[in-house]
C-alpha cells in the first residue's frame, strides 16, 4: 500500500510539473502575441498596403507548413538558457541564427624557436589573417589533466604481466601519475572560431551555401597554418565533435565522471519515460551540453555545474609587445582561460574616419602650448593615426580586439584569489584588466564558443589593432607532448604539461631512436634507467648495454625481475658465441610468404668469422680458409649440418642440439698442423685466465629486462663486445612486429673502442626501426664522438635519431651541440643553466624543457649519486629489502 501511495504522489507532481510548465508556455505565448500586436498597431500606419495573400494550393501549402513541435517536459531547465538552435554537419546554428564553426588547432612550441623561425611563423600567420574570415575568436582552454585513461592503461597492463616485482613498480609507477595529476598536470586545448558572413544579410541563408563556406575556410585555415608549423586536427564526426566540446565545457564537473555517452543516454531514458517514444526525434541539442545548475544570484562571479567562474577583461595594453606575447595569459596557469575576439572594419571607412580625426586633432593641438598635458596626448594621438593610416595605406587591414579571461575555481574563495593574482600577473607587464562585476552572466555567455561578445564589454575592451598586431598574437604556443600510449618521463617546465611520450608510434615519429647528451654528472644514466624501466612495465623486450660502470645497473635488474650478464674473465655468466639460437621464423613466413631457406649454420660461421678477425687481426687468407673448415667441421660432429632440420634435437622437440663451445673448436684445430698458431691464440678463451668464454650459455636470454655489462673488458678481450653485441642485434631483428629497445650507455665509448663496434652501432641506428625497434644511446663527450671517423660515427647517430635529449653541458660542450641541432642563444642558455632533474627535449621541428620525474621507489633503484647511496646503505641496514622507497 505505501509503494502505490509513493508512485501516485511522484505522478501527481509529475503531473503538476507538466501542468506548470504548459502554464509557464502559455504566458510566453500570450506575451509575444501581445508584443506582436502592439508592434503592428505601431507599424500599420506607417506600412504600405499590400494584395491579399495568393492562396496556396494544398502541395504548397503542406511545403510552407512549419512542423510544430509538441509541448515537452525538459529534463533541464538551464537547456533553454543556452543561446544554441542546432548542430549541424559540424557547424553550429546559434539562437540568433548565425551558424559558428569550431575548429581545434594543435599548439607548437613557438618561444623555444629562433627569432627567424618565429618571425616566419608570425608573416605565416598573418598570410592568414588576409583571407580569413572577418570575424574570428580564439579560445583556449586549461584544465586538470585527464589521467585516467593512462592510470587504465597501466592497471590493464598490471594485470598480464606475470613477474611480482614487476607489478609492485607498475603500482608505483600509477601513484607517481595520480600524484602529477592531482598536483601540476594541465593540458590545453586550441580553438579557431568563425562564423558564416551572410554577405545579403539575410538571417536565414542557404544551407548549402553555409556549409560550402565552412568547409571551404576549414581548408584554408588547414593550409596556412600548416605554414605555422600547426595541425588543424579532423573528425570523423565534426557534429559529435562540436556537441562534445560544449558538453565538456559547460559541464566541466560533471564530465568527470560522466561522458556524453552517458548524458545522451540518460536524456533518451528521461523523454521516453515523460514524454513518450515518439518524443525523441524533438530533443533539442541544448539538453545534451546544459549544466545541471546554473546559478547567476552573484554579483562577483557565477557558479556553472558546481564550479565557480568569474571574469577579468583587457582595458589596457602595451604600446609595443612581443610576438606570441598571449602566452603569459596562456600559460597562467590552470583554471585560466582565454577568449581573444578580432572583427574585421571596413578599410576604406576606417581610412576616412581615421583622417577626420588626424585634421581635428591637428587643429586642437595649435591651441594648446607644448607645456601642457593635452599637447602630449593629442601629438601621440596624431602620431598613432599617422601610423594606421600607413599601415592601412598597405597590406593591413583595420580590426577591433578584445580579450576576455575566465577565472575558475572550486569556491568563492580561491576565483578570488586567482582573479587577484590574475591581475597582478598582468599588471607587472603593463597590461591593465577590468573586472566584470555585474556583468557576470554576459561574460559567461560572450566565453561560449559562438562568437558573440557582450556590447558592454565589448566597448570597455576593444582595441584597435592593424594585422601585424592580430598576428602578434599569435595564440598556437603551448605545446604539449602527451602521447596517449606512452611512456611518461616529466612534466613540461613551460606549461605544467605532462610529457608522455609514445616513440614507437610511426605516424608521428619517423623512427624511435633517441640520443641523449650531458656532461658527466647531469643524470643521463638515471634518465636512461627511468626510460628502460617504464619500457619494461609496457612488456616492451629491453636490452642494456653499459660499457662504463655496468654496476649502475644491477640495482634496477633485479628489482625488475632482469637478468644482468657480466661479461669478463672473472664472470662465471655466458654467452656461447658458437650456439645457433632458435629463430622466430613464423611471423616472418606470414608476413613475407615463404621464401628459400636459408642455412642457419651459414649465418653463425659467418658471424664467427667477424669473432676470430677480432682475436687475431693478422690471420692469412690460408688460415682464414682453414678456420672455416675447422668450424664446418666442429658443429658436423655435433651433428649440426647446412640442413636447418639438423639443428632440432629429436630427444625435446621443439629444442636446438647441445651446441659446440670454443674448447670443441680448439680440440679441431689442434689436430692440424697448420691451424696451431689460431689453436694457441685461443687457447686463452679456452683453458686460459679467459676460460670463462669457453662454456655454454648459463644465462636467461628470454628475459625481457637484458642488462649486459662489458665494462671489465678491454686490450684485446674486446671481443667481448662483439658478443654482447651480436646477440643484441641477432634477438632484434627476430620479429619485426614485437617491439624492443636497445639502450647503448656511454656511447663515446663503445665508438671509441675499435671501428667494429663502432660500425655495429650504427647499423642499429640505421636499420632497427625496420625491426620494429628503438635505439637509445647515451653520451658525455661529444668532442671524442665527432673525432671518430671525422665525425661520421657520431653525426651517423645523430642524424638517425629522430628525438634527441640534451641535459646540463658546459659551455664549449653547448655550443656544439647548439650548431648541430641548431639551437636558438636562449636554448643554449638554458642548456648550460640546467640543474640535475632537467633537459630539452627537441623532436619533430619542436623543442621543450623537461623536469624529469621518478618516483621515491624508482630514484632509490637507479640513484647513481653519493649521498643518496650512503641514505638507501643507512636504510636497507635498517628497513632490509622493504628499504626502496622508504622516506
Amino acid at each position: 500500500m505505501l509503494k502505490e501511495q509513493q508512485k501516485k504522489d511522484a505522478q501527481k507532481q509529475k503531473e503538476q510539473a507538466r501542468e506548470n510548465f504548459r502554464q509557464i508556455r502559455e504566458q510566453e505565448a500570450e506575451e509575444r502575441n501581445l508584443r506582436n500586436q502592439l508592434v503592428q498597431n505601431v507599424e500599420k500606419e506607417e506600412r504600405p498596403v499590400r494584395p491579399p495573400k495568393k492562396e496556396l494550393s494544398r502541395k504548397e501549402e503542406k511545403s510552407e507548413k512549419v512542423q510544430e513541435v509538441p509541448d515537452l517536459l525538459p529534463m533541464s531547465w538551464t537547456a533553454s538558457y543556452i543561446p544554441l538552435k542546432q548542430v549541424k554537419n559540424g557547424i553550429i546554428q546559434t539562437s540568433d541564427n548565425r551558424f559558428v564553426k569550431i575548429v581545434e588547432v594543435l599548439p607548437i612550441n613557438f618561444l623555444l624557436r629562433s627569432s627567424s623561425e618565429q618571425r616566419s611563423i608570425i608573416l605565416s600567420f598573418m598570410s592568414y589573417l588576409k583571407i580569413a574570415p572577418p570575424n574570428i575568436q580564439l579560445k583556449v582552454l586549461s584544465r586538470k589533466a585527464d589521467i585516467q585513461e593512462y592510470i587504465d592503461k597501466i592497471d590493464e597492463e598490471a594485470e598480464k604481466e606475470t613477474d611480482e616485482r614487476c607489478k609492485i613498480l607498475q603500482e608505483d609507477y600509477a601513484e607517481l601519475i595520480k600524484s602529477l595529476g592531482m598536483k601540476e598536470a594541465i593540458t590545453r586545448r586550441f580553438f579557431l572560431i568563425f562564423e558564416y558572413p551572410s554577405r545579403s544579410g539575410s538571417k536565414n541563408p542557404d544551407e548549402r551555401d553555409v556549409h560550402l563556406y565552412m568547409r571551404s575556410a576549414v581548408q584554408t585555415a588547414k593550409k596556412y597554418l600548416a605554414m605555422c608549423g600547426n595541425i588543424v586536427l579532423e573528425h570523423e564526426n565534426e557534429t559529435r565533435f562540436c556537441v562534445e566540446i560544449l558538453f565538456q565545457l559547460l559541464n566541466r564537473q560533471t564530465c568527470l565522471t560522466e561522458s556524453l555517452d552517458d548524458r545522451i543516454k540518460e536524456v533518451r531514458k528521461y523523454y521516453t519515460e515523460e514524454n513518450g517514444p515518439e518524443s525523441i526525434r524533438y530533443i533539442p541539442v541544448t539538453e545534451l551540453v546544459a549544466p545541471r545548475t546554473i546559478d547567476f544570484r552573484n554579483w562577483n562571479y557565477v557558479v556553472v555545474d558546481g564550479l565557480y567562474y568569474t571574469y577579468l577583461y583587457v582595458q589596457k595594453y602595451r604600446s609595443r609587445v612581443p610576438a606570441g606575447w598571449l602566452s603569459l595569459l596562456i600559460n597562467a596557469g590552470e583554471g585560466i582561460d582565454v577568449d581573444v575576439f578580432f572583427f574585421k572594419q571596413d578599410k576604406n571607412r576606417c581610412v576616412e574616419r581615421i583622417g577626420r580625426r588626424i585634421r581635428l586633432n591637428r587643429s586642437k593641438i595649435k591651441d594648446t602650448y607644448d607645456s601642457n598635458s593635452d599637447f602630449d596626448s593629442l601629438s601621440e594621438s596624431i602620431q598613432a593615426g599617422y601610423y594606421l593610416k600607413r599601415g592601412l595605406s598597405g597590406s593591413e587591414e583595420f580590426y577591433y580586439m578584445s580579450i576576455l579571461v575566465t577565472i575558475t575555481g572550486h569556491s568563492e574563495q580561491e576565483v578570488e584569489w586567482r582573479s587577484k593574482e590574475m591581475t597582478k600577473l598582468l599588471s607587472s607587464q603593463d597590461i591593465g584588466t577590468g573586472s566584470c562585476i555585474f556583468r557576470e552572466e554576459q561574460a559567461f555567455l560572450s566565453s561560449l564558443p559562438f562568437l558573440q561578445i557582450d556590447k558592454n564589454i565589448y566597448e570597455k575592451s576593444k582595441r584597435n589593432v592593424l594585422t601585424s598586431g592580430v598576428a602578434a598574437c599569435y595564440p598556437f604556443a603551448s605545446y604539449e607532448m602527451s602521447d596517449k600510449d606512452g611512456i611518461m618521463i616529466g612534466v613540461n617546465k613551460a606549461n605544467s604539461s605532462l610529457v608522455i611520450i609514445d616513440i614507437f608510434n610511426s605516424l608521428k615519429y619517423k623512427n624511435a631512436n633517441i640520443a641523449i647528451f650531458g656532461t658527466s654528472g647531469s643524470g643521463k644514466t638515471f634518465l636512461m634507467q627511468l626510460m628502460a624501466l617504464r619500457m619494461r612495465q609496457k612488456n616492451i623486450q629491453v636490452f642494456i648495454i653499459a660499457p662504463d660502470k655496468g654496476h649502475e645497473f644491477a640495482r634496477a635488474c633485479n628489482n625488475i625481475g632482469g637478468e644482468f650478464i657480466q661479461i669478463s674473465p672473472s664472470s662465471s655468466n655466458c654467452i656461447n658465441i658458437m650456439e645457433i639460437r632458435p629463430a622466430d621464423m613464423e611471423t616472418r613466413d606470414l608476413l613475407d610468404g615463404y621464401t628459400s631457406e636459408r642455412s642457419e649454420l651459414a649465418s653463425k660461421i659467418q658471424s664467427l668469422h667477424i669473432f676470430f678477425s677480432l682475436l687475431i687481426p693478422d690471420m692469412s687468407h690460408e688460415e682464414k680458409q682453414l678456420l672455416d673448415g675447422a668450424m664446418v667441421t666442429c658443429y658436423q660432429e655435433k651433428g649440426i649440418t647446412h640442413d636447418n632440420l639438423s639443428l632440432t634435437d629429436p630427444e625435446h622437440p621443439g629444442k636446438y642440439k647441445k651446441m659446440p663451445i670454443l674448447g670443441d673448436l680448439h680440440e679441431v684445430l689442434m689436430r692440424k698442423e697448420e691451424c696451431r698458431r689460431m689453436a694457441n691464440i685461443l687457447n686463452r678463451l679456452v683453458s686460459g685466465s679467459a676460460s670463462s668464454f669457453n662454456q655454454q650459455t648459463n644465462v636467461d636470454l628470454e628475459n625481457k629486462y637484458v642488462v649486459l655489462d662489458i665494462s671489465e673488458l678491454s686490450g684485446d678481450l674486446l671481443l667481448g663486445m662483439f658478443v654482447a653485441l651480436d646477440f643484441v642485434w641477432t634477438k632484434t631483428k627476430e620479429d619485426r612486429t614485437v617491439e624492443k629497445a636497445v639502450f647503448v650507455d656511454e656511447a663515446w665509448k663503445l665508438l671509441m673502442s675499435n671501428d667494429l663496434a663502432g660500425e655495429y652501432l650504427i647499423e642499429i641506428f640505421k636499420t632497427i626501426r625496420a625491426y620494429g625497434g628503438s635505439a637509445i644511446c647515451a653520451t658525455q663527450d661529444l668532442a671524442d664522438c665527432f673525432a671518430v671517423r671525422d665525425g661520421k660515427l657520431g653525426r651517423g647517430i645523430l642524424s638517425n635519431s629522430k628525438t634527441k635529449i640534451v641535459l646540463n653541458m658546459e659551455v664549449s660542450e653547448a655550443e656544439r651541440i647548439q650548431e648541430e641541432l641548431d639551437l636558438s642563444e636562449a636554448e643554449t642558455n638554458s642548456i648550460i643553466h640546467f640543474e640535475r632533474g632537467n633537459g630539452l627535449i627537441s623532436t619533430n621541428n619542436n623543442n621543450l624543457i623537461v623536469e624529469f620525474k621518478a618516483s621515491a621507489l624508482e630514484k632509490d633503484l637507479i640513484t647513481t649519486d653519493r649521498k643518496d647511496l650512503q641514505e638507501l646503505k643507512d636504510r636497507i641496514r635498517k628497513y632490509g629489502t622493504d628499504a626502496y622507497g622508504r622516506k
